[in-house]
């Protein structure tokens, strides 16, 4: 069944499911009407609209970016109409009404349903023809890809030799040449600082900063001072044990199993002999795993003398979860009857946790249940004393005892990794007027985390060029690591001449043996590409690289290790990934074809203008 690209475009399209095609299907009714309006492209003599694009990218978001790939792709859809219109290309009304009646939600007991077709058109088209026209159309797109792309066939040979490279190894050994090597070599003066300074000025500008003092009001710090009673401690333990103790209970068990389907006397006959086992264990306790171990009929825990560990309530079934939790540790039930047959349960130990062990929980919650309502109270407060007291954070001080902290330089357009400094919230207010230059408190900046700030700028520095004295040392280590590049580069460059003619090989510091291949790179591309193209007819061969980082590497090529052979199944998968690279080489330039056959012109409306 055709299956269409554009998601959310039409319930049809939304019941199709996967996208199968590459070129978004709607419809361009629209154009007819509006030929003297500004359009964004022209497609041959088929003109889209803004208007167009949007109803395409309907539910979809709308960045630049997406709108510009949504744009080509109906560009090229309107392509691939124009050839096939041109060629003669049509779908017969037979063909368009078996594919519509094949449409699941137009059916009714596998037959279609002339009142389900109605009333879809009813609330999405405005008749029959709009809705078949632009199906039409889509299948007459799918046609012309077919025709032009479709399913290619890789012989086994080509399929096998892309194979036999994609997994073919090389065993290899690195030598790293780096630029710091030669930095003793590297002779820096004064004009050559100065000099590049000059030529990078821009680059030593220090962006505007300034210093605050603030102070931070901090739930968490709130709750930290309110004191809890040990009364109430043990109050909010005794109403919340269930949960807080987290009582489990260790049972050992013995199962005679009943199938669903036992008849009646079966089932008593079984019942019969767990009842013995039972007067059995009861007279020996402490023979009670030894018993399970012979007669048990649980696979999981015969082996370990029935036992089943800890379990909290509501984990096992319930007739024997309800057991187990009414028992008393020693203590041998009666015969307890489960889904699965017949239990002799002993409980074996009971644990959970004391009032000691979560009472520091149980203080932390109190006092986060306590604190937020006098938080939001002394929120309050430090809004109305920051606000009429601007000059100065003396009165938030005063009003709620807080502490004045102070911050090192900070960036207007460099937050800093503080979580709280570099709160883009609180940098927009400490570098609005109103705070940088009428030296106001902030306004109260909520920093995430149950955290308020008020800050003011203590110090202010303007965006400034840095003196050469500052960014001396700075300029030195970049044309040390520039020139030691240059060296690197050269060294290794030489030294590479040097081992293909067979010199020295030995005598370099190589590192332990690797293993790479295509198929699981783990060197750079460019490594890799260096590595392969070492020829397997004199080995060791050697490739250099020059990394971005002024770094020389050569790769000492020992061995080349032949390619493992492949299953039918990877084989089967490698030739359809070719020939679908196959098949989207055909198309591409195809459609390379038809944009100079049907030139695409821009018109005057652009992709942000309104409609």
């Amino acid at each position: 069944m055709f299956e269409f690209v554009q998601n959310n475009k039409t319930v049809i399209q939304v019941i199709l499911g996967a996208v199968a095609l590459t070129f978004v299907g709607f419809g361009v009714s629209s154009y007819t009407g509006a030929t003297d309006d500004p359009y964004l492209v022209k497609v041959g003599s088929t003109k889209i609209y803004k208007r167009d694009l949007d109803r395409a990218l309907e539910g979809q978001a709308s960045d630049p970016a997406t709108r510009q790939a949504m744009l080509e792709n109906m560009i090229r859809r309107e392509l691939l109409l124009a050839d096939a219109r041109d060629h003669g290309g049509t779908i017969s009304p037979d063909q368009l009404r078996k594919f519509i009646a094949a449409i699941p939600i137009f059916q009714e007991n596998g037959q279609f349903s002339p009142s389900r077709y109605s009333e879809f058109l009813k609330s999405r088209y405005p008749s029959a023809e709009a809705f078949e026209a632009e199906i039409s159309r889509d299948l007459l797109v799918r046609s012309q890809l077919d025709s032009v792309a479709g399913t290619q066939f890789v012989p086994d040979v080509v399929v096998n030799h892309v194979a036999a490279l994609l997994g073919e190894g090389r065993e290899l050994q690195a030598l790293l040449i780096k630029p710091s090597d030669f930095a003793a070599e590297v002779k820096i003066d004064d004009a050559a600082i100065k000099a590049f300074y000059d030529a990078n000025a821009k680059r030593f500008r220090s962006a505007e900063q300034v210093k605050l003092d603030y102070v931070l009001l901090s739930q968490d710090a709130v709750a930290q001072g309110i004191k809890i009673s040990d009364a109430d401690v043990q109050k909010y333990y005794d109403q919340h044990k269930a949960d807080l103790a987290g009582e489990q209970r260790r049972a050992s068990h013995i199962l005679l199993a009943v199938d669903k389907s036992a008849k009646p006397e079966q089932k008593a006959k079984i019942k019969a002999e767990a009842e013995a086992i039972l007067k059995e264990v009861r007279a020996n306790p402490s023979k009670f795993a030894e018993i399970a171990k012979a007669k048990s009929q649980d696979p999981g825990s015969a082996e370990k003398g029935g036992d089943l560990g800890f379990n909290a309530r509501g984990v096992m079934v319930k007739p024997f979860d309800d057991a187990v939790f009414a028992m008393k540790p020693g203590q041998i039930s009666d015969l307890v009857e489960t889904e699965y047959g017949f239990h002799i349960i002993k409980l074996d130990e009971v644990k959970s946790q004391t009032l000691d062990q979560v009472k520091g929980a149980i203080v932390d919650k109190l006092q986060k249940q306590k604190a937020a309502a006098l938080f939001r109270e002394q929120s309050d407060k430090l809004n109305e004393v920051s606000y009429q007291q601007a000059d100065s954070l003396k009165g938030v001080v005063d009003a709620l005892k807080l502490e004045v902290k102070h911050s090192g330089w900070i960036q207007r357009n460099q937050p800093a990794q503080d979580d709280l400094l570099g709160n883009p919230k609180l940098l927009q207010a400490v570098f609005s007027d109103d705070v940088l230059k009428k030296k106001h408190n902030s306004e109260v900046v909520d920093v995430g985390g149950g955290r308020l700030v008020v800050a003011r700028v203590a110090e202010h520095q303007p965006e400034r060029q840095l003196p050469i004295s500052e960014v001396r040392d700075q300029i030195k280590g970049e044309l040390i690591a520039r020139d030691g590049a240059k060296l690197a580069d050269k060294k290794g460059q030489a030294l590479l001449a040097e081992l293909k003619a067979g010199k020295n090989i030995d005598a370099q510091q190589w590192t332990p043996a690797q293993t790479v291949s295509r198929r699981a790179p783990s060197l750079p591309q460019a490594d890799m590409r260096a590595v392969f193209a070492v020829g397997a007819a004199k080995l060791p061969g050697f490739a250099g690289v020059r990394h971005d980082t002024g770094e020389y590497v050569i790769y000492r090529v020992n061995k080349v290790i032949a390619a493992p052979a492949i299953s039918d199944a990877e084989r089967a998968q490698l030739g359809g990934q070719l020939g679908q690279v196959s098949a989207d080489g055909q198309l591409g330039a195809y459609l390379k074809t038809l944009r100079e056959k049907y030139p695409v012109t821009a018109g005057k409306q652009s992709l942000s203008d309104s409609n």
